[in-house]
């Protein structure tokens, strides 16, 4: 089921703002990369070829694995593969879980989150990610609508779907994860990602980078959308943490800013 205007609908709007950060420090960074995540004061990434790496000491070290995406947050270092299978990293191991997505986001109050190859939306309640050891854990929690990216932060949940509509979740909770109804936000991005801060950032299909601004908890849908130009370089994914963006190229390149 597609997200559709309906009883619990909402719309925001807001303007657009676009700047140049004199105060953001921005260096490419060694290697390649098709896409990365960032949350807990931890770096990880997949190349072209699913070798998963994660950031340590200012250089790239080789985790064991294969994924098509990976992300790390409260909840832990969690993964997919080109087969959609579902992994939780737990000291040296990949564990095999239970389930199949295509995309996965450990951010918000320790929950894990994702949609499948059909975008359909799921979600993990806090006290079942911290259980889940094996393939037949966790249990998902269905949630109404359908997106192709899909990230949580402490305020809310984000998301696009394949037409680059943008939703926001609000009333998340580690215990209850699904949160309460879609609330349509102005914009359009392919890929959308919230930091462990609450902070969302995203890319649009022109490979511009976007920040969403007047974020709080007693606003979780924010304000307006700044674009922030970084060398007029074209992205295709950014993750937030710590006050530190990192993006990755059209040409899968590195860029790290402060």
């Amino acid at each position: 089921m597609a997200i559709t205007r309906g009883q619990n609908f909402k719309e925001i709007g807001g303007s657009c703002l676009q700047v140049t950060l004199s105060d953001l420090t921005c260096n490419r960074i060694d290697g390649n990369l098709k896409q990365i995540d960032a949350g807990n004061g931890q770096v990880f990434g997949v190349s072209a070829n699913g070798s998963v790496y994660t950031r340590h000491d200012g250089t790239w070290v080789w985790v064991p694995g294969n994924l098509a995406h990976v992300t790390v947050g409260p909840a832990g270092v969690w993964g997919v593969d080109g087969a959609y299978n579902i992994y939780r990293k737990r000291g040296g191991y990949w564990l095999v879980m239970s389930g199949l997505l295509k995309q996965i986001d450990a951010g918000g109050n320790g929950i894990v989150s994702g949609v499948n190859m059909n975008d359909e939306i799921f979600c993990v309640h806090q006290d079942e990610v911290r259980s889940a050891i094996s393939i037949s854990s966790p249990n998902y929690n269905r949630i109404d609508g359908q997106l192709k990216y899909y990230s949580c932060g402490p305020y809310s949940c984000w998301g696009v779907n394949a037409n680059d509509v943008i939703y926001v979740r609000p009333n998340v909770e580690s215990s209850q994860c699904a949160g309460s109804n879609w609330v349509k936000v102005d914009g359009g991005l392919s890929m959308i990602e919230t930091g462990t801060d609450g902070s969302v950032y995203g890319v649009n299909s022109n490979g511009n980078v976007y920040r969403r601004d007047g974020i709080t908890s007693q606003n979780p849908a924010g304000t307006s959308w700044t674009q922030i130009n970084i060398g007029g370089i074209s992205f295709k994914h950014v993750t937030v943490d710590l006050e530190e963006l990192w993006l990755v190229t059209t040409l899968n390149n590195i860029i790290h800013c402060q």
